[in-house]
């Protein structure tokens, strides 16, 4: 090969896009880490939303 170097490019392209997609998930993970508990109510209706879902599919 003429240009050796050339073979750093796609490394580099490959490292970039590793960093973007670790920093990406980093992110998302701090910020529902860091996002306040739900209330009991919130908590309690999310509850009860997914058991009504359960039993609508049980039944059909």
């Amino acid at each position: 090969m003429n240009h050796p170097e050339l073979l750093l490019v796609p490394w580099t392209v490959f490292a970039v896009a590793l960093a973007l997609k670790v920093w990406q998930f980093g992110s998302a993970l701090k910020r529902h880490l860091i996002a306040p508990p739900p209330s009991t109510d919130q908590f309690r209706q999310t509850l009860e939303r997914s058991w009504e879902q359960e039993a609508q599919k049980e039944t059909k």
